[in-house]
């Protein structure tokens, strides 16, 4: 039970923080859709693209490697040392190599306009995730947690002031990012006093076995940038900023699954690597996913049910019809989670070159699909091929680790509820008032009968530890 308990309890601490964070930034989409023209919006969203995009190609996934090293050295003070002071002297070099080709990259129009703001923000971001992975790699979970939950409140105060009261538009959206991603970066420094850690020297052995870690996720980083955020750039092409705006709008949505499930990834990834290679680590895996599906099927329907009239009166009026572009990404959120759940097999057994081969496959589908889509459907080929590309690196993705441990999974119940949810898509896209929520009910009640032997174990889990909390 040890493994559980632990998973449990950073799932908690997680959770306050990402919970917390991303439903500020949840509740600022009122301000953002009121105050931002859809095109203005897609300008932001493209820029964050950019940034999203070069970020595992110019810090060759660093960042990620950082997190993986310090869970190993947690308890060795010397060598946590090593491990942020080497990253952090490689990123100034990055960054210096990457402001050598700003003439290039400033032939892009959308950061030639607001280039000072994208190197700025950049540079912020990418310090900031190396402190705040080094951080959670040492076990300093609330600090952490802390961090996520300033950065939106002080995102949410300044973006407040610069949108609605000095009507600054797109530069104050960005001000707002650089003011919050500093400040967090001097609060980790002091609070989690990683000044005691940082150095000016580095480890030449240590960073060569880090990046040799760290470089093969470069082309599964790239992979996954064309899975989620390719899309923006098609349809800024074809339909212009204001269809990106528009479809980005509808992208935050599904956000809140991710949300929570971001969430428990945290947690999941720590005990995952505590686990793995152990005797039990199968069933464990097994059993967590099985959980797993079983919320996520039962979540996504119940917001595929919804979705419709709460965008409508949650999004300014130039937004409203974002929600007809919602439905599949919901689904394709599912199966995002699905995928980056299998994806800790590769993390935790180092075999990061998988990764690669499976995201390769998701983006392959990905691009194929959308431009085979977008001159007849418009946005909607967007989210239909985002979808098509989760569907896609799950089942990679199942097949591959197999070479590496075998799982398993319910693979029918799994296909089955996603049948269900398939058509109540289509439903809610195709039906009118009372006849669409009329329709959902039989759908729900195979939902019900698909997951029956899942929710039985899991009630009885929560009857079995409510007894055991009551004897103590």
């Amino acid at each position: 039970m040890r493994q559980y308990k632990r998973l449990v309890v950073n799932t908690f601490w997680f959770a306050l923080g990402n919970v917390g964070s991303k439903s500020i930034a949840f509740l600022m989409l009122p301000i953002f859709t009121r105050y931002l023209l859809p095109s203005d919006y897609g300008k932001i969203e493209l820029l964050n693209t950019t940034v999203s995009l070069l970020t595992p190609i110019i810090t060759l996934q660093l960042i990620e490697a950082v997190f993986r090293y310090a869970v190993e050295v947690r308890n060795e003070k010397e060598k946590a040392s090593e491990v942020i002071s080497s990253a952090l002297f490689f990123m100034i070099i990055l960054f210096i190599f990457l402001a050598m080709f700003s003439p290039l990259i400033g032939r892009f129009e959308i950061i030639r306009e607001y280039g000072s703001y994208f190197y700025t923000i950049f540079l912020t971001s990418v310090v900031f995730g190396v402190l705040k992975q080094f951080t959670r790699g040492i076990d300093k979970v609330k600090i952490y947690v802390t961090s996520d939950i300033l950065y939106s409140l002080i995102f949410a105060v300044s973006s407040s002031i610069f949108l609605i009261v000095l009507k600054l538009g797109i530069k104050g959206y960005l001000i707002s990012n650089v003011i919050s991603q500093i400040s967090c970066i001097a609060f980790l420094v002091c609070a989690a006093k990683l000044y005691e850690y940082v150095k000016l020297t580095f480890n030449r052995t240590l960073l060569r076995e880090m990046l040799s870690y760290s470089v093969p996720l470069i082309p599964n980083g790239i992979m996954w940038w064309i899975v989620t955020a390719a899309d923006r750039y098609v349809l800024t092409h074809y339909l212009g900023y204001e269809a990106t705006g528009i479809y980005s709008v509808a992208a935050r949505f599904p956000s809140l699954i991710t949300v929570l499930y971001s969430v428990f990834f945290q947690a999941w990834q720590l005990s995952a690597m505590e686990e793995f290679g152990k005797p039990d680590f199968n069933g464990f895996f097994r059993n967590v996913f099985a959980v797993l599906s079983t919320f996520l099927f039962f979540g996504s329907s119940l917001l595929v049910l919804l979705i419709k009239p709460f965008i409508s009166v949650y999004v300014g009026g130039m937004y409203a019809e974002s929600w007809r572009y919602t439905v599949f990404l919901i689904l394709g959120a599912v199966f995002h989670i699905f995928s980056s759940f299998y994806g800790v097999i590769y993390t935790s057994s180092k075999k990061t070159l998988g990764a690669f081969s499976t995201s390769i496959v998701a983006a392959t589908v990905e691009i194929v699909t959308i431009f085979s889509l977008v001159k007849y459907l418009g946005i909607q080929a967007a989210s239909l091929s985002t979808f098509a590309a989760y569907v896609a690196m799950f089942a990679a993705r199942v097949l591959h680790t197999r070479r590496i441990m075998k799982v398993n999974i319910e693979i029918k119940s799994v296909l089955g509820c996603s049948i269900v949810i398939f058509t109540q898509c289509m439903l809610v896209l195709s039906l009118k008032g009372v006849t669409m929520y009329l329709a959902q009910l039989p759908l729900f009640c195979v939902l019900f009968l698909l997951q029956k032997n899942e929710l039985v174990k899991i009630l009885a889990y929560a009857n079995s530890a409510t007894k055991r909390l009551r004897r103590k």
